[in-house]
């Protein structure tokens, strides 16, 4: 992972952290947007830095090999519900719902779990993404859910100016 600094950034401002067993973020962006200053960069063999999206299914395993030895694909936005889950609405998972399986507590042993501070990190990671995700959704989507909410309230003024 790769976080870009902003060259008028004064270091004075920020103290060090005090505590050693806690993993925080930080998520401060520009008129409420996600930061977009993070870069996962890979380098396939033969090429130069290639930048992934922090929502590609392979970045989990890819930035945290140590917590997914195997290669276990993370969430994309074409991942379906099983047959039992699925309904006439909702018939992919979302991002928060994946996390919160995978986080899940299950009995048996949890590499995962069994982490320590490196589980911390993949925790708030996971919590910037998603939240970055439902920030990023609100800012596309406001103009829709501005206008259906003005047609809903002209909707009620003319209908109780009827009566």
């Amino acid at each position: 992972m790769i976080f870009m600094e902003h060259p008028d950034l004064d270091m004075r401002r920020y103290n060090a952290p005090t505590s050693r067993t806690e993993v925080a973020a930080i998520f401060v962006g520009d008129d409420g947007k996600p930061p977009a200053n993070r870069n996962i960069c890979i380098y396939p063999i033969g090429e130069g830095c290639k930048n992934i999206s922090p929502l590609n299914q392979c970045n989990d395993t890819m930035v945290y090999p140590l917590l997914f030895p195997r290669g276990e694909q993370g969430w994309s936005n074409q991942m379906e519900h099983v047959e039992e889950r699925r309904s006439a609405k909702r018939n992919r998972v979302i991002q928060l719902q994946f996390y919160a399986y995978r986080l899940s507590v299950r009995s048996g042993f949890s590499l995962l779990h069994s982490s320590g501070k490196l589980f911390q990190q993949y925790v708030v990671d996971a919590y910037v993404k998603t939240e970055g995700s439902r920030l990023n959704y609100i800012r596309l989507n406001q103009i829709g859910s501005k206008s259906r909410m003005l047609q809903g309230t002209l909707r009620c003024s003319n209908n109780s100016s009827l009566k």
